[in-house]
């Protein structure tokens, strides 16, 4: 597989239609343009993420990359492309080159109404992935692209009024992973009807699926959030989610119903703390009914420059249809923390843990998956432009399916040579 003509071509072509949307004084703007090149030694010690019969190798990755920016009066721009060669020591016929490429950009097209896009592209055959949590085995390659298009209106100080539309592909050269593809328009209304003191929030979407092998669907849901205002800190909220999903053949078609109550807490700017708690109901048209708990536990501290810790717990349901497996509905529990601290005047370290426990209730029998991760590292500035990294990278499922089980440790040795500072063209 090669990265597709196709999506390059209508990146390409929706630049040119929206090129006209953005001023001219867009033209003579600030380009600043960051150079950079990296240079790793990979140790992997289960490449094909195989439950018993694992495979090391050490892989070498040499990736130039290239940030740019262009920023006027009244738009800007933005676009990041890091393509990544790896060369394999032990099985040189997993040697590729990998591209990652991000794409932002935003201007004003009438008072207070601005128009954004954004595109973020993946071409890989690494098989674990932070966003998906199911199970891709081998390294057949495969290819993601998200675009977005979004008018988004400011009327008041914390009024926002948006529309927007997503389309989302996955294309996979192995025959055992299907392709999948997804369109989702939504609204979202943040009005606070009484200034300072109360506020309404109502969001709507809707997603149309396509998959090669699995049954399409169409899922409608709407969410409604009343918010007070407590002093200048504290926001405390009311919320509401319904989902409906509609099986267009024989699958068994639910709703979602599920209330919220949380609050938000700022108290500096370095100190943040949001909690919510709720229910939700699934309400299957033939099947067994489930629920659950749903909410949240946020909290972050910063105590002094380039120190911080962040805490994340997240209860819930998802849809587990757009990854490497398409597992359906998804009552979930997942908690991850982190910590970075400078260890000296050159030296930063950090540290990464997550859990998340994954309940796949459309599976037969139901299937619950264990996914471990956490990792280590240090960044030492050598020079300037010059930096050095070593991470550990440890990744683990326990499935109640026995063939679903892996463990990874990955350790990474990194050179960074980047600039300081962007490079300015134009000003």
């Amino acid at each position: 597989m090669t990265p597709p003509q196709g999506t390059v071509i209508r990146a390409i072509c929706l630049l040119l239609f929206l090129f006209p949307l953005f001023p001219r004084d867009f033209a003579f703007g600030e380009v600043a343009v960051t150079p950079r090149i990296s240079v790793g030694l990979i140790y992997d010690d289960n490449i094909y993420l195989d439950p018993t019969d694992e495979e090391y190798d050490v892989s070498t990755n040499v990736s130039p990359g290239i940030d740019l920016e262009v920023t006027g009066q009244t738009a800007e721009f933005a676009l990041s492309y890091n393509p990544t060669y790896s060369a394999y020591t032990r099985f040189p016929e997993n040697t590729y080159w990998g591209h990652n490429a991000n794409l932002t950009g935003w201007t004003e097209v009438a008072g207070g109404t601005r128009l954004e896009i954004s595109d973020s592209f993946l071409y890989t055959e690494d098989p674990i992935s932070e966003e998906d949590t199911t199970v891709r085995r081998g390294r057949e390659p495969y290819w993601n692209n998200t675009a977005e298009v979004g008018v988004v209106n400011r009327f008041g100080a914390e009024n926002t009024a948006e529309l927007r539309y997503a389309y989302f592909v996955n294309e996979n050269d192995d025959p055992t992973v299907e392709d999948k593809s997804y369109h989702n328009p939504k609204a979202l209304l943040t009005y606070w009807f009484a200034p300072n003191q109360y506020a309404v929030e109502l969001e709507g979407n809707y997603t149309v699926s396509e998959f090669d092998v699995s049954e399409d669907y169409e899922e409608m849901a709407a969410r409604f959030r009343l918010t007070k205002r407590f002093g200048r800190l504290f926001d405390a909220y009311l919320e509401y989610t319904h989902d409906y999903t509609d099986y267009l053949e024989e699958g068994d078609d639910y709703q979602v119903y599920s209330p919220l109550a949380g609050f938000v807490w700022q108290e500096r700017q370095n100190t943040r703390f949001a909690v919510s708690f709720g229910y939700f109901y699934q309400d299957n048209e033939t099947g067994e009914d489930d629920d659950g708990i749903v909410g949240s536990l946020e909290t972050s501290y910063t105590w002094a420059e380039g120190s911080t810790v962040a805490v994340i717990a997240d209860a819930g349901y998802d849809k587990a249809s757009f990854g490497s497996e398409n597992l359906g509905f998804n009552p979930y529990f997942s908690l991850a923390g982190t910590v970075t601290h400078p260890l000296g005047r050159r030296v930063v370290g950090n540290l990464f843990g997550g859990y998340r426990r994954n309940l796949y209730t459309d599976e037969d029998p139901d299937r619950e998956d264990t996914v471990w991760r956490a990792g280590c590292g240090l960044a030492y500035q050598a020079l300037p432009w010059m930096t050095l990294r070593l991470d550990y990278l440890y990744q683990n499922t326990d499935s109640n399916i026995d063939t679903e089980d892996y463990t990874d440790n990955r350790g990474i040795l990194t050179v960074v040579l980047a600039p300081r500072q962007p490079v300015k063209l134009v000003k």
